[in-house]
């Protein structure tokens, strides 16, 4: 069953709550801190962190942002696996292939590195900076070249 319909806690909080524990404690954050960041109390994030409550879709883009995690990474992976092939696109079909053959869990966290930084990676801000880097150098040249001359 890819969802339970038992109250919480139920396997699917508390794994999910597990997640959050754990992005929480990489970020260095307290319960109170991440409280502060997804507008609730305290409290709600222990609750959260201890599968007490579902964690609703209003809260879950909040603690993707503060704890600067995808949504899905606090999908328990019990969840992912059922995730049917023909709801993903044939590229994260292929992506998701080649990740699971990575045989390391630290290849595996490289390769995730990798991702993110191609995802912000911006071809155009590159050129720019690329050119402007030239057009200085061009002009330091020009500057050694004007004092040569002077010699």
């Amino acid at each position: 069953m890819l969802f339970e319909t038992e109250k919480p806690p139920n396997k699917y909080t508390r794994a999910m709550g597990e997640l959050i524990r754990k992005a929480r404690e990489e970020a260095g954050l307290s319960q109170e801190q991440l409280a502060e960041k997804v507008y609730r109390k305290r409290l709600a994030v222990s609750e959260m962190e201890n599968g007490k409550v579902e964690i609703s879709a209003w809260t879950l883009p909040l603690l993707s942002a503060a704890l600067q995690k995808p949504i899905t990474y606090f999908f328990p992976q019990f969840v992912l696996r059922n995730l049917p092939p023909e709801k993903l696109a044939p590229l994260e079909q292929e992506l998701l292939i080649h990740f699971d053959n990575l045989w390391d869990e630290v290849i595996q966290k490289v390769a995730i590195n990798l991702i993110k930084t191609l995802s912000e990676y911006d071809p155009v801000e590159m050129l720019i900076e690329a050119k402007e880097h030239a057009e200085e150098e061009l002009e330091f040249r020009e500057q050694i070249e004007t004092a040569k001359k002077k010699k």
